[in-house]
């Protein structure tokens, strides 16, 4: 397929994705953005030309939070500084949990009381204050962004967008944008990254219903057929497909140029059985072995609670049952023992009714077919040390399949929508937390060598060709590696606030971009085809200004890799 060389006018037009990937996310891109501002393009920060965003989960707190501040008229560094103090400050699980106890105040009583609405509730209180969809319609100096979910009853994406640029939702669920105007930018970070094990979904409209949107509440007095929303991730954790598909893109490569900010791994580790354990004299009991030992139990507690009261019962005969303190006590304990007596019959006979109805209720849900033949395997002669494995490998291999696998498939099928496509050979960009890491650093090295995918004018003149050592230097490897290996979570633990988690994080994606910015000039610099070449002079002179500012500024990352954090 024939390349598409360059726009006419580079970095006119800027869209940008933001993975997701909970905070790690949240502040890798926001050092991304970061670097963008402090790179000049025709003397103005590069950021000033971003015209999209599209984010997903843990990149949605930043684009959300990155578009109200714009609106609301903050310098980036305003942003920069609130949204970093945010994430530090924010301990969202601890206040979440602490929201749904009994008498803790919950702000909107419309909401399911649960823990991905009272992250909405903390994402209203710290973040958005109070701000809605229609409050980002002019101002934001974005032409337009999309903040990503995934609907649960259509199996597709669930888009929140800007109510300039027509409906939110999705095909099947069409919402206006005078009604979403009236949802809660909270609401919506809240859609975009309730992850699948940790939260639940959120339910389209209910628990958007605020006491100022009566066009939600309308709805919802219709009642219409809910709709489960949850994190964006689970369709495109990259956030691609929204920009490719905007106006037209995926013919006519409508942005100049598209950065794909993304801290998802390619990697996952390989699917490891479960080890037996040794066997134990309580591993070699079948579950026959534990119900007679049940009954027994259950046996002797019987006659031991029937003996007791006996005793508790006939001691006063021992004092010709005269009316004092001690036949009051004797009598009162052999009352509470018969008491005992019956509690404990009643709650075996409970026990034995829910145990008698579980095979009605796996029968209800298992094909008749599979019942059937399920039958014949004498659960009740296998051991525990036999029963171990065969439960925790299906659920290991279970939760490998949801939580690598399929991730996997997805976010490769969405990086061969941009990758794929040669329209967009000198217009795109990723920005991957693990490709300054040793091992992705030399895996991508070497797979450029063995597609020799760089033109010997390349070779001749960029400053990335060489060694890791050479190139990366010594100061960057380690807060690579930090970023690059730290977990998906909503939350920094206090080692990871001594270790500065945080600021490693923003430092990466600052370090990274440049990387990338300065990875992407030299190709369309001096590789042959790239359309440079053909552009006006006084194009050409900007590009090359912006190449020298971006490689210095790498060269002073190798020195120092936090050396904007003094220049914010």
């Amino acid at each position: 397929m024939e390349k598409h060389p360059l726009s006419a006018r580079p970095f006119a037009k800027i869209a940008m994705s933001m993975s997701g990937g909970g905070y790690r996310a949240s502040a890798f891109h926001l050092g991304a953005l970061s670097y963008l501002n402090k790179l000049r393009y025709e003397d103005r920060p590069l950021l000033d030309n971003l015209k999209m965003i599209s984010t997903v989960s843990g990149g949605s707190i930043t684009g959300i939070v990155y578009a109200i501040k714009k609106q609301q008229g903050y310098s980036f560094e305003k942003c920069y500084e609130f949204l970093l103090n945010q994430l530090k400050e924010i301990d969202l699980i601890r206040e979440g949990i602490e929201k749904l106890n009994p008498n803790a105040n919950w702000q909107t009583p419309t909401k399911n009381k649960n823990l991905i609405n009272a992250f909405a509730e903390l994402y209203d209180k710290y973040l958005t204050h109070g701000k809605t969809l229609a409050s980002l319609q002019a101002g934001t100096g974005l032409d337009t962004f999309v903040f990503n979910s995934t609907d649960f009853k259509n199996a597709i994406d669930f888009r929140f967008k800007d109510c300039r640029s027509g409906y939110s939702g999705n095909f099947p669920t069409q919402i206006d944008p005078d009604l979403a105007g009236e949802i809660k930018l909270s609401d919506i970070m809240a859609s975009s990254s309730c992850f699948p094990g940790g939260f639940e979904p959120m339910i389209w409209p209910y628990d958007y219903l605020h006491e100022n949107a009566p066009k939600i509440k309308a709805l919802c007095d219709a009642a219409p057929v809910p709709i489960s929303i949850m994190d964006g991730g689970i369709y495109d954790n990259q956030g691609i497909d929204s920009i490719l598909n905007y106006k037209g893109g995926r013919q006519t490569a409508y942005f100049d140029f598209i950065i794909v900010s993304d801290v998802a791994s390619p990697y996952m580790a390989p699917y490891l059985p479960y080890t037996e354990k040794p066997k134990s004299e309580l591993s070699s009991l079948t579950l026959n072995d534990i119900k007679e030992k049940t009954k027994r139990l259950n046996r002797s507690t019987s006659i031991t609670l029937l003996v007791v009261t006996a005793i508790f019962a006939l001691l006063p005969f021992a004092w010709s049952y005269q009316q004092n303190l001690f036949t009051g006590i004797s009598l009162g304990l052999a009352i509470a023992t018969v008491l005992l007596f019956i509690a404990k019959m009643i709650l075996v006979k409970k026990a034995n009714n829910f145990l008698g109805s579980i095979p009605g209720r796996i029968k209800s849900v298992i094909p008749e077919f599979f019942y059937e033949r399920l039958m014949v395997f004498d659960l009740d002669k296998l051991s525990l040390h036999r029963l171990e494995p065969l439960i925790i490998n299906r659920i290991k291999s279970l939760a490998t399949l949801l939580m690598d696998v399929f991730l996997k498939i997805v976010r490769r099928q969405n990086y061969d929508q941009l990758y794929n496509n040669n329209i967009y050979a000198y217009k795109r960009a990723s920005n991957l937390v693990q490709e300054l890491t040793k091992a992705d650093f030399n895996e991508k090295s070497q797979r450029n060598e063995r597609n020799k995918t760089i033109s010997e004018n390349r070779r001749k003149n960029t400053i990335l060709i060489g060694d890791y050592d050479t190139i990366v230097g010594d100061k960057i490897p380690l807060i690579a590696e930090q970023a690059g290996h730290f977990g998906t979570t909503l939350w920094f633990t206090d080692k990871d606030n001594i270790e500065g988690m945080l600021e490693n994080l923003v430092c990466s994606g600052e370090f990274t971009m440049c990387y990338n910015i300065l990875e992407y000039l030299e190709k369309i610099l001096f590789e042959p085809g790239s359309g440079y070449n053909e552009l006006p002079n006084e194009i050409k002179l900007e590009i090359q200004k912006t190449y020298e500012s971006c490689k210095q500024d790498w060269l002073e990352f190798r020195k120092q890799p936090n050396f904007m954090k003094n220049k914010i």
